[in-house]
């Protein structure tokens, strides 16, 4: 016998397309933190899917866009289960740089691996994802909100 459990929990979306210039970093870290607020995700896990978001938006500025280019970004969630998805126009898998004591730089995806549950890269022929989870404790889970 097989029995099929539907779950009532929703999927949550929202995307939107920054010009790949420095600025927008902030852009996004802010938008992303209203919109987990406006979904009822506060405190630790919720500034961990900030700081993500902004290593993610980061490195595919500095490294795999045109100044003035198009950087996608989409965040996901259901039940407690939150993804943020950055998508470029480099699809070649740079070679993270290493980093150096005391040095500003090389240190982004190793932030983000530790502070995600999951995290991986996805490309294609004309573009790049790289797309990371959080996962909130049973007793974190957001509030429904209309």
């Amino acid at each position: 016998m097989v029995v099929v459990q539907q779950s009532r929990a929703r999927l949550r979306q929202w995307q939107v397309t920054l010009t790949a210039v420095p600025e927008a970093v902030a852009e996004a870290r802010r938008d992303v933190r209203s919109l987990l607020k406006g979904w009822g995700w506060e405190g630790e896990r919720a500034d961990d899917f900030v700081s993500i978001c902004s290593e993610l938006v980061t490195n595919a500025i500095q490294h795999a866009s045109q100044p003035g280019g198009e950087v996608g970004l989409r965040v996901q969630e259901i039940a407690g289960d939150c993804r943020i998805e950055v998508l470029d126009g480099r699809p070649d898998l740079t070679v993270p740089r290493t980093s150096v004591p005391r040095g500003e730089n090389g240190r982004g995806l190793i932030l983000v691996r530790q502070l995600a549950d999951d995290m991986a890269v996805a490309t294609s022929r004309t573009t790049k994802k790289v797309w990371a989870r959080v996962l909130l404790a049973a007793e974190d889970t957001p509030r429904s909100t209309p």
